[in-house]
């Protein structure tokens, strides 16, 4: 007689019944096997008792998946399917056993109820038929259904006003303005009186189909569906106030880059610096045409590949020493201070170059005169955002430098990508590149078991393993640069000498 799979045998003869999770509710229960003994002997016993409990175990991942449960611990996995399955009330047919004069073993099956003569019926089946399975098993448990939340009923005007109040004091000014006018161009569509609990995917395919027909580029599409139906959009935020039933958010999914437009997106995206435009750019003649604060905040982005706006809104109790290494803090902690992602907020150590070419004078000059802010003269709520004066300062001087370079989007994030690939090139792990960066690992296991490096592991490597900070080499001309960052100094001291002079 064939075994079932899910039928297995112990040393002791006992049968164990293993259910296999499908692979959409693994990581919900944390499992990818249930394993429960049967505590019999008997083939045809174990068969029926697993007949009943894989009958059970399908009717239980049915409610997990209509429930759209959240991920579960092992404990509270065990106890929601014991209790879906009706695995700690299973019922059992009673053998007796009787042994003749001569040494004959005679077997009688108790049989009280409908329920009995139905196992017993089964037990009697040679093979596993699953039509005459399903008719004969005893009735399933009854289907536990979620219960229907209670929203409250709210007009979509009134809840996009909701949803933007709730922005305005986090976003900045641009990103505050294009998110309003994601929103009002939904309540546009599906009109200011809907009720937004009413609100489908069907609704939201339609709104995305009708930008479509009116030209709208996937990219906009893409834009539109994170403000609407991503982290923090107009959904998410109804569902956490209880306007929108929790489940499924009806605005994400259905817009999506093809692998074409995605290898198109990389080819079109920021390119690196190489090491002749990088001489270039930071040639002493070139960097002169640089606004003074600009030629700081350029040197900072090359030597730690930081965005514009993470310079731009940086304190000087942001640059400070940390276990004998000076470094420089990304921070979301100060007034006005903002960060793209969590795993942005990081401490970098100050590369030797800009060391020598006296960073940590300029700050401490800076900080002497009273400022906060690192670039005091930069509106800390600037529209754009703190990082604009920056970007639009690289992007002037950019133009003059290379105007004559072979065609491709340059800019100051091209300091960014120009860090991140040299310290590749350099063979700095991949750990120790995302935490230098600020960048998500994609890999989950790395992401969830790294350790955090410290600053001189940052800065010099793990010794033997991989190479730090230090291994990024510029060949800048230091010596040529640093009388050119000194006159930002007397720019400042002759405008206070002006100040005082008005003064008297």
């Amino acid at each position: 007689m064939r075994i079932p799979h899910h039928l297995v045998r112990s040393p002791t003869g006992v049968w164990s019944f293993r259910q296999r999770v499908p692979t959409d509710l693994q990581t919900t229960l944390g499992r990818r096997i249930f394993k429960k003994t049967l505590r019999t002997a008997e083939l045809s016993e174990a068969r029926l008792r697993a007949l009943m409990l894989a009958s059970r175990y399908a009717q239980a991942f049915t409610v997990l998946r209509e429930q759209r449960v959240d991920k579960l611990s092992k404990k509270d996995a065990d106890a929601l399917v014991a209790k879906l399955t009706g695995a700690n009330d299973l019922r059992d047919l009673t053998l007796h056993r009787t042994r003749s004069p001569d040494g004959t073993v005679s077997e009688r099956w108790q049989i009280d109820n409908e329920l009995d003569l139905r196992m017993f019926q089964s037990m009697q089946r040679p093979s596993g038929d699953p039509l005459m399975d399903a008719l004969n098993a005893p009735d399933p448990p009854p289907q536990v259904r979620p219960e229907t939340p209670t929203v409250t009923v709210i007009k979509l005007d009134d809840a996009r006003d909701g949803w933007l109040a709730s922005l305005k004091g986090s976003s900045l000014p641009k990103t505050w303005t294009i998110k309003k006018t994601a929103i009002e161009a939904l309540v546009a569509f599906l009109g200011s009186k809907k009720k937004v609990h009413t609100i489908h995917r069907t609704d939201l395919a339609r709104w995305y189909q009708h930008m479509r027909d009116a030209g709208a580029e996937n990219s906009t599409l893409t834009n539109k569906q994170s403000y609407i139906g991503g982290k923090g959009g107009f959904f998410e935020w109804a569902m956490a106030s209880g306007y929108y039933p929790v489940g499924d958010n009806p605005a994400a999914g259905h817009v999506s880059y093809s692998s074409r437009e995605k290898r198109a997106r990389r080819k079109f995206g920021f390119k690196p610096y190489d090491a002749h435009q990088v001489q270039a750019l930071f040639e002493p003649a070139a960097l002169e045409t640089l606004p003074p604060n600009a030629r700081w905040a350029a040197l900072i982005g090359l030597y730690t590949g930081a965005r514009a706006s993470e310079v731009g809104q940086l304190l000087t109790a942001d640059i400070f020493e940390e276990d004998g290494v000076p470094c420089i803090r990304i921070s979301d902690e100060g007034e006005h201070q903002k960060v793209k992602t969590d795993v942005s907020l990081r401490t970098i150590p100050i590369h030797p170059d800009l060391l020598a070419l006296g960073f940590l004078d300029w700050v401490d000059r800076t900080r002497k005169a009273g400022h906060e802010r690192l670039f005091p003269a930069a509106k800390a709520d600037a529209k754009n955002g703190q990082g604009n004066w920056i970007s639009k300062a690289f992007s002037r001087h950019l133009d003059a430098v290379g105007r004559h370079w072979p065609k491709g989007k340059r800019g100051f994030h091209s300091l960014r990508k120009t860090v991140i690939q040299n310290l590749q090139g350099a063979g700095v792990v991949s750990e120790l590149r995302a935490q230098l960066v600020g960048h998500e690992l994609d890999d989950e296991h790395h992401a969830t078991y790294s350790r955090p490096f410290t600053l001189r592991e940052k800065l010099d490597g793990i010794g033997g393993y991989s190479p730090g900070l230090s291994a990024l080499a510029f060949n800048l001309k230091l010596g040529a640069l640093q009388p050119l960052l000194r006159e930002q100094n007397r720019v400042r001291k002759q405008a206070e000498i002006c100040r005082q002079t008005q003064d008297i």
